[in-house]
């Protein structure tokens, strides 16, 4: 068996693995999202600050920010892979 054909498995195991954190973080982001748009309507309707909202937006905020490192930390990991299999498709020739 070649190196490509043995590499091969683990290259698509890493693929699989950048795309399910790449949509981890867009699940993530979309719950933020939700969070901090649903402690916005609370605050909306009450007439001063309380705990639960208070927690809301931050909780929010929390998931949103995750979720977008966790969608940044995907695309280096991709770039990082693009980058190893341009070199050694290079190195190969």
């Amino acid at each position: 068996m070649t190196d490509d054909a043995a590499a091969a498995p683990t290259l698509i195991l890493a693929r699989l693995s950048i795309e399910r954190e790449s949509l981890l973080g867009a699940m993530f982001i979309g719950l933020g999202a939700v969070g901090l748009a649903i402690a916005v309507i609370a605050l909306a309707f009450s007439p001063s600050l309380s705990l639960p909202v208070l927690v809301g937006v931050g909780a929010g905020a929390v998931l949103l920010v995750h979720g977008i490192l966790r969608r940044s930390a995907a695309a280096r990991a991709a770039a990082a892979l693009d980058r190893l299999e341009s070199a050694s498709a290079v190195a190969s020739r």
